[in-house]
């Protein structure tokens, strides 16, 4: 299987992942565009009890489902599957961890170059004041979470599942 059709395979198979990532992402987003508030209820409280300018550490649940679910897990998820989809086999252990971290790590860059890229050609400033694309202060940490927590995301997504079953 060449490499596109692996490609184009993984993600029309893993579609639900892309919606259900995009749906919680695009949550506050239009929240903040309708009520012209940068302040979410719901998402912006405090969860430790860290300073609210750390880059690293996330603070609020916006953060933890833009740094776990947008893009390391969904990639980390469509990562497995393009793999095993391109070597026509599936992958169990310690391939699957690396073709996780693969697929986390190829979909963090791809995010944090849209970042830059709208950081730096189409910076609109929103109706709340608020710059839309995030600064250079983040795209370390969306490389450090696609290392290390975003392709342990999709281990316990199954683990819940088989709980529940």
């Amino acid at each position: 299987m060449d490499i596109l059709e692996a490609l184009l395979k993984s993600l029309s198979k893993n579609k639900k992942w892309i919606i259900v990532g995009a749906i919680i992402y695009l949550i506050p987003v239009i929240y903040r565009l309708t009520t012209e508030n940068s302040f979410v209820p719901f998402l912006d409280n405090t969860l430790f009890l860290y300073q609210r300018s750390s880059q690293i550490i996330p603070v609020n649940l916006e953060t933890l489902g833009a740094l776990f679910l947008i893009p390391s897990a969904i990639g980390a998820i469509i990562g497995v599957s393009f793999l095993e989809n391109l070597f026509s086999r599936r992958f169990s252990g310690l391939e699957k961890y690396v073709g996780r971290v693969f697929g986390s790590l190829f979909f963090a860059v791809g995010w944090t170059a849209m970042q830059f890229s709208g950081f730096v050609f189409f910076n609109p400033v929103g109706p709340w004041g608020n710059l839309l694309w995030s600064g250079p202060d983040v795209y370390a940490r969306n490389l450090l979470v696609a290392l290390t927590v975003g392709p342990l995301v999709p281990y316990a997504i199954e683990f819940i599942y088989k709980i529940k079953k």
